[in-house]
């Protein structure tokens, strides 16, 4: 979790940034130095390679763009395409490298291995699923973040660009899963049609990219064709929320796409707690994360099998 990023959300002591915190696992809140939270020390070091230069990378690209925002407000630089670009690949990338996602391709190859494992195998195959440990998720993860992130770049830059302006008493929150996706209509992929990705940079500012045939700005739906489309994604937008509703929205966002933390300025947490009491935020040890189908193909019978996130994050068939 970039530390630029979290000193947004954070109150400067004698010790340093400190951002409060809010544990879904154990149901407790704490105080802790930005340097310390949402960091796992060589999460990306495999053998001698280490990943997190790649990462540091877009963190020095983004970070002047989102600091300019968080102190200013302006909107204008987001209409540079240069700026867009690399604030494209940084959103990617945070979306893509998280524990989540992780834990998404864990659980998605162990049960495939477990259902191979009940069948007779070819000596090529049994390799195969020995192989598929958490260094090889490391791996494969690390493949899927740099084509993924690329893909990922376009759909993201070819949004319609709105900045949220909170103009309530309530906060915007953040967590270790900042990149929150919601669809009014169903399904979260990032390229589906009514899609809103939340990016909050502060408590009081948002970054919303929107689907560009349908918004010309948040909460206002038009329909666009053709040229209009380019038109409206050129133009990055402002929209005041004075409603606390559409704040509490956003961070309900924020609050069950996390995976283990929740962050506030402000130790504002009592709706975040009510979620989890609710049953609405699962403890992440108690979250399924990949939901797994088997199938039998018509034609020869053999199996496909087709793995799931429940939020629409990933699919693996």
């Amino acid at each position: 979790m970039p530390r630029f990023y979290l000193k947004n959300f954070s109150n400067k002591n004698k010790d340093g940034y400190y951002i409060h915190c809010y544990d879904i696992d154990t149901n407790k809140t704490y105080p802790a130095n930005i340097k310390n939270i949402a960091e796992e020390k060589y999460f990306y070091k495999i053998g001698d390679e280490n990943f997190e230069e790649f990462f540091q990378k877009t963190e020095e690209w983004a970070s002047p763009i989102i600091n300019n925002l968080s102190k200013n407000g302006k909107i204008k630089p987001l209409n540079i395409i240069k700026n867009r670009k690399r604030l494209s690949l940084f959103l990617s990338v945070q979306f893509l490298r998280t524990k989540e996602m992780r834990e998404d391709l864990l659980e998605s190859f162990s049960k495939i291995s477990t259902h191979l494992q009940k069948h007779d195998l070819s000596n090529e195959m049994e390799l195969l699923v020995e192989q598929i440990d958490e260094k090889n998720i490391k791996h494969n993860q690390m493949g899927f973040i740099v084509h993924a992130s690329l893909e990922m770049l376009d759909d993201l830059l070819y949004k319609k660009w709105v900045v949220l302006k909170n103009k309530t008493e309530v906060d915007f929150l953040t967590s270790d899963n900042p990149v929150g996706l919601y669809n009014p209509h169903g399904f979260l992929g990032v390229a589906s049609e009514y899609i809103h990705i939340f990016y909050p940079i502060n408590p009081k500012l948002c970054l919303c990219l929107l689907d560009p045939l349908n918004y010309s700005n948040f909460g206002e739906y038009n329909k666009f064709e053709g040229n209009e489309i380019l038109r409206n994604i050129r133009k990055t937008e402002k929209y005041n929320i004075n409603s606390i509703d559409e704040v509490n929205m956003i961070n309900d966002v924020q609050s069950k796409n996390a995976t283990k933390h929740i962050f506030s300025k402000d130790n504002s947490f009592d709706r975040v707690s009510y979620l989890v009491k609710k049953g609405l935020i699962v403890p992440s040890e108690k979250r399924e994360r990949v939901k797994f189908q088997v199938f039998k193909n018509p034609k020869n019978g053999n199996d496909i099998i087709v793995t799931s996130n429940p939020n629409n994050r990933i699919n693996f068939i």
